[in-house]
């Protein structure tokens, strides 16, 4: 095998945190070799076989043939995740092809992948399964390693894992819990803990500068000064959510707080406004 492939294949081992099945290694490698229209023509591909397994999967639930339902139900699954890797990838060098990786990706903030949705239809209620487009949002740590580093400072992965745990520490401090113990306990990485954000960049009158700052290091200084007060309110809206215990919040985890510092450069980038959603009189 081509030593480029198996350096690659290595990286993309790393880059997916998880080792690589027999079948998944000789998928990045096929994806390796692949032109754009060659991976265009596999998605068609891949679409066509899919939309052919829902149609065997409603066969057989609608027939009881819930054993083979089953296992088209899982071939359903890998295929779906063999478009989405492909999809994933292509919008990943379209990222890296742009020389500004950070800021395409925040431009284009999703990539359009498919799923399945399940319906009840009929006085029997019978479910009817059938293809759906669903957007996902660009995952910035896959594409960091992806591309190797991406933003104007590559530090800006880690002073987000900082600002998400002060942000918590905050959020304990207004409901009247002792802090400490989440600052001993708070899950990141070593140089994140190290990180310096300033003095007390989570306080209300601090955490716009902090922002800014982020934001600066994610896409330069020029697009942090487009931060607002109405980014940090999206932000504090955002974040925290009632958990099903009583008496207790859920603070966001990296992954959602990368994914909503994301949006709030999108919006920067794109000068979009916000929007809030609520039930409307019929």
């Amino acid at each position: 095998m081509n030593r480029s492939i198996i350096v690659e294949s290595e990286r993309r081992r790393v880059f997916y945190g998880a080792s690589l099945s027999d079948k998944a290694q000789i998928y990045y490698e096929e994806c390796l070799a692949m032109t754009r229209a060659e991976q265009t023509n596999k998605l068609q591909e891949i679409r066509t076989s899919i939309d052919g397994k829902v149609k065997a999967y409603n066969d057989a639930y609608q027939t009881k043939k819930y054993d083979e339902a089953s296992k088209i139900d899982a071939e359903i699954t890998d295929a779906i995740n063999e478009y989405t890797g492909i999809v994933r990838d292509m919008c990943f060098e379209e990222c890296k092809a742009s020389g500004n990786p950070m800021l395409t990706a925040v431009r284009l903030l999703s990539y359009v992948t498919i799923g399945v949705k399940d319906t009840l239809e009929g006085e029997s209620k019978t479910p009817v399964r059938q293809v759906i487009e669903k957007e996902r949002q660009i995952d910035l740590l896959k594409l960091h390693k992806y591309c190797e580093g991406i933003g104007e400072d590559h530090n800006w992965l880690y002073m987000v894992e900082k600002f998400n745990m002060l942000l918590t520490a905050q959020k304990a401090v207004d409901l009247g819990i002792d802090p400490k113990g989440i600052s001993d306990s708070y899950a990141m990485s070593e140089i994140a803990k190290g990180f310096d954000l300033g003095k007390n960049p989570a306080s209300k009158t601090n955490i716009l500068k902090t922002l800014r700052k982020i934001v600066s290091a994610m896409l330069g200084e020029e697009y942090a000064n487009k931060v607002t007060s109405h980014d940090v309110n999206f932000l504090l809206s955002v974040y925290s959510r009632k958990n099903r215990k009583a008496l207790t919040v859920t603070c966001a985890n990296h992954k959602y707080m990368r994914g909503y510092v994301m949006e709030i450069c999108h919006r920067v980038v794109t000068d979009k406004k916000y929007e809030v959603d609520y039930k409307k009189l019929r």
